[in-house]
Parts: C-alpha cells; structure tokens; sequence
C-alpha cells in the first residue's frame, strides 16, 4: 500500500469544435502516447486503466488501447457527466493508494454523435416546458434534483439569481468571459483557436462543447525511482461528495448546481492535504458557466460570496500577488468536453506546477487546486503540488 500517489507524465490533445469529426480512438490514442512520452515509459508497465467517455459506444475504450497495445490489463470504463474525467483520476489514485497498481492510466476521452449539436449540447433546442413550470412550484429535494434535466433553464435561473438577488453586476459576467477568451489565446489546446469566439449558437456565458481526450498517469514514489519516471508532482488530496437532503432544502439555484456540495468537499480537501484556500497559487475550476466560476471562486473559499464582484475585478484584471483562477481559459475558453474534461484541468495544473505552461505559466505556482461538479450532483477536489 502506497501513502503516496504521484503524477507520472500527463498528455492531451486540443479540444475542437463538434463539427469537427476526429475519431475518437485517434483522438485518446494521441493523448495516452503524449502522456506515456512524458513520463517516459512505456506502456506495457501500467498496470490498469480507468477511462471516462460520456457519449461513447460500448467498446470504445478497447479501440483505444488498441493504438497503444492490448497488454490484457484490467480496463474500467465510467460514465459519469460532467464528473467522468475526474471519477477516472480518483478510480486510478485509490488503486494505486490501495497497492492494486503501481502505475495507473487515467483517460478521458469525448466525441459525440453527429446528432448532437452546440445547442442540443445544453438543451438550447427546448424551451421550458409543463414540466420545468410545476418543479418551480416545489420546494422538495426531489423536485431541485428533477431542475437538472433542463440545463439551459437552470442556468438562465443560476444568472438570474446572481444578477438579482446577488446585486451582481453584469459586466463582471462580460470581464470573466472575456477574460476566459483572453487566457483560451494563449492556450494551444483551446477549443477557441478552432472556431470564432461568438459563432451565434452560444447562449449567454456558458462554455462551448468540444471533442478532446486527455491522459494522465498516477503511481507510487518506489515505481518512479525504479523506472525514472519523469513525475515532479505529489496528488495531497482527491475527495468526493454528493448532495445532502439539507443542501437541497434552502431551495436555491445555486445548491442545485453544487454550490454547498463544493464548499464541503473543499474544506475536506484542504483538511486532507494540510492546506488552506490561501495557500493556493493556481485553480482549474469548473466553469461550465460564468455563474459557475463566480459562484465556485467563493465556494472553494478563494472569496467571499459578497466579495464575488471585487474578486472578479482583480481576478480578471491582473492575477499579480493572488490565486490564478482558470490560466487555461478554463471550461469558457478552453471549451467542455465532458468525459476529458476532468483530465484536462489536471494536464493545465501539471503544466504550471511544473513551470511549463508556456505563455500562460503563472510564475512560482506549487500548489494547485482542480475542481470538478456535474450539474452539481457529484462534486471532486483534488489538490497536487510541486514536488
């Protein structure tokens, strides 16, 4: 049993657009080679694979080892929302924390249907209907878990709520997209080199789908001095939580959309790691909105919630002496791809601990905090640090 989980090599592909038609074995085949380049080994030396793949046919995982080799290796497949790259990367630490594995794969890979379009991507194409309408008028857990079958209606309520009842103003909501576009220019994996910043499909402040895959490998401290695995980076923490009955029952929009489950789980990952929020150099948030990075910058403890509109000013004025919140671009620049997207936060956190983020590198980070909440129903944290 290791009492230590350490980041090998990590690797990813830019993120496209959905009209783009990359097959998907190429696309994670790419991201696994990248990842097996980094770390420097090869990949008859790990043993298990946990992947993440939303919209992905039964099957898909073995095509994609099959670029790489079929070593007959234990092989897991998730599908967990916006959750997927991240249940792969815990999956992948636990197995090498519990001594199951040495070296283990995390992947996340994504390329959806040519039936899916940006806008059925977040249920764009359907107004709220009866259905919506009568959950409105419910205050009953079951009803707030029901809100997250219609998407785009819980995040125009999630911006109507900050705007309204938050006293918000909306051009913080145009400096955190804006910024987001400005950060996704820097980042060669960003799905913004490949299609225009405002392409007329995209509802206010929410990220663009995308295709991408993302790898990254896990394994113990006797395993990298044995195989001079390239690793330079320690996981401290990686914690997992869902909804509680009494999260659900204030009712409002943004615990629905994980703003109490987020607040939980962080504070139980700084415990686990022995850290703090203000010990924090560089954040991968999941902004899968601009309400998201507003509302999940004070969950995560980085403000406080009625600091959201000066935090956004600074935040996104100049990062100089304070947390950089999404150097990447984040979900908004970056682009979403669920089943990589986990993966991916933790490929731009390796990149800066490790100083190698090129023209988006915040000098001197060494601690780092990924976060992840699909819809709110399942929330992680993890945090990594340069070792």
């Amino acid at each position: 049993m290791s009492e230590r989980v350490l980041i090998a090599g990590v690797g990813m592909t830019p993120f496209v657009p959905l009209s783009a038609r990359d097959g998907v074995a190429s696309l994670a085949g790419r991201a696994i080679r990248s990842a097996l380049d980094d770390a420097r080994i090869d990949f008859d030396l790990v043993d298990q694979v946990f992947a993440s793949c939303v919209q992905g046919e039964a099957g898909s995982a073995e095509q994609v080892l099959a670029q790489v080799g079929l070593t007959g290796i234990p092989l897991f497949i998730t599908s967990d929302g916006c959750a997927s790259g991240s249940s792969a990367f815990q999956l992948a630490r636990n197995s090498v924390l519990s001594g199951e594995a040495e070296c283990a794969l995390a992947l996340g890979f994504e390329c959806m249907p040519t039936s899916i379009s940006n806008r059925a991507f977040f249920g764009l194409d359907e107004c709220p209907d009866d259905e919506w309408d009568s959950l409105g008028g419910r205050n009953d857990p079951l009803a707030f878990l029901a809100r997250r079958q219609h998407p785009a209606a819980l995040f125009a309520a999630q911006t109507s709520w900050l705007l309204t009842r938050m006293a918000i103003e909306e051009s913080s909501f145009e400096r955190v997209i804006n910024q987001a576009r400005a950060q996704a220019r820097l980042n060669p994996y960003a799905v913004l080199h490949r299609c225009s910043d405002r392409d007329g499909w995209l509802a206010p402040y929410l990220s663009p789908p995308a295709h991408g895959a993302a790898a990254v490998l896990l394994c113990t401290p006797a395993f990298l001095a044995r195989y001079g695995a390239r690793g330079g980076v320690a996981v401290l923490a990686s914690v997992r939580g869902s909804d509680t009955a009494s999260e659900q029952e204030s009712g409002c929009v943004l615990d629905v959309l994980g703003r109490a489950a987020t607040r939980r789980v962080a504070q139980q990952a700084y415990e686990m790691a022995g850290v703090g929020a203000e010990d924090i150099e560089v954040v991968e948030l999941h902004d899968q909105s601009v309400g998201d990075f507003m509302v999940y910058s004070a969950a995560l403890g980085l403000c406080q919630e009625d600091e959201i509109d000066s935090f956004v000013r600074r935040t996104c004025r100049s990062w100089g002496g304070q947390v950089a919140v999404c150097p990447s671009g984040g979900l908004l620049g970056r682009g979403h791809a669920p089943g990589a997207t986990g993966l991916a936060q933790i490929c731009e956190l390796v990149w800066q601990l490790r100083g190698a983020a090129q023209a988006r590198q915040i000098t001197g980070a060494r601690t780092a905090l990924q976060h992840s909440a699909a819809l709110g129903r399942a929330v992680s944290v993890t945090i990594l640090q340069r070792t």
